[in-house]
């Protein structure tokens, strides 16, 4: 009946309502005060209910009553780097692993605490060794192939993408991830089949519609850029860049009162980017404006130098 008990609570902690998890852990634990694994569960659920305060406490009297508890400390840690202390997250997956060398999940977390700080060649060895312990590991060659992206290294970031979508084909990140890498390699019709399969698993995601857009638009198809640009703008009004994006697109197909409408609305969700001014001066050089053209040039100007370096 105990038993029971602590599996219903950890059932809605992760994969339920967790706050009905918090009572039950709390009956249990007057049962059994020194269960371990209750506290960093329930600290667990107080996290997912973003009571961090509470959750920092309960996985240090979890780790107080079995300093051998692992999966403790990677609650515990996972909850530093949600709070951006990532040095104290470093210590936690750290001291996990050095308590069981065969845990995944730490090692994976941990690379992921090394991307953010800007260690990369350790957080790929932490996302290999991830893999290596567990080669159904679909989030760690997701991580590991945005980590490649983001070194310039998109051929070997698409295969741990594909391997990723062979292991969870419902995860969209990964369909939206390889998208983006063969989009920087220029496979723009590759890229557009990838952003299909993630919207039909997140219609929803303004993102993916933008970069779909950006991919249509280079294979010379506008409209159908456009048509992505306005899906994004209806699910995000505020997003300079669709706005900017479609003006691009109008420009092209040489609708210049709309295209300057939309770097209109561009600039004044983000008055600080110089590219929209600087794109339509271009567009009021087409239109014949040269007066408002010099204008949006000088202030492209003027940001730019605004934002250099010290």
């Amino acid at each position: 009946m105990q038993e029971d008990l602590l599996k219903r609570a950890n059932e809605h902690a992760w994969h339920g309502t967790p706050l009905d998890a918090i009572p039950l852990y709390d009956e249990y634990l007057r049962q059994d005060s020194l269960c371990a694994e209750a506290y960093a569960f329930r600290g667990f659920a107080y996290r997912r209910l973003g009571n961090i305060e509470q959750c920092l406490r309960d996985c240090a009297m979890a780790i107080q009553i079995d300093p051998t508890y692992a999966m403790a400390h990677v609650i515990r840690g996972s909850t530093y780097r949600q709070t951006g202390d990532l040095i104290r997250a470093l210590q936690d997956y750290t001291q996990a692993i050095e308590i069981n060398s065969s845990y995944a999940a730490a090692y994976a977390n941990r690379g992921l605490t090394h991307e953010e700080l800007g260690n990369y060649k350790q957080a790929v060895s932490d996302y290999s060794h991830a893999i290596f312990l567990n080669p159904k590991y679909a989030a760690a060659y997701n991580n590991r192939g945005l980590l490649y992206s983001q070194m310039g290294n998109n051929l070997d970031g698409i295969q741990d993408y594909t391997r990723a979508i062979e292991l969870d084909p419902t995860d969209a990140s990964a369909f939206y991830n390889r998208g983006l890498a063969h989009s920087a390699l220029g496979q723009h019709l590759l890229a557009i089949n990838d952003y299909n399969e993630a919207l039909l698993l997140e219609p929803d995601n303004p993102d993916i519609y933008v970069n779909r857009g950006t991919s249509y638009d280079a294979t010379g198809d506008s409209q159908r850029a456009i048509g992505d640009y306005s899906k994004a703008i209806r699910i995000s009004p505020d997003s300079s860049t669709a706005y900017y994006n479609r003006g691009m697109s109008y420009s092209e197909l040489g609708d210049y009162q709309q295209a300057v409408y939309e770097f209109d609305a561009a600039i004044t969700l983000n008055p600080n980017d110089a590219d929209s001014y600087e794109a339509r001066a271009d567009t009021y050089i087409a239109a014949g404006d040269i007066f408002r053209a010099d204008q949006d040039y000088a202030e492209a100007e003027r940001l730019r130098r605004a934002n250099l370096p010290n």
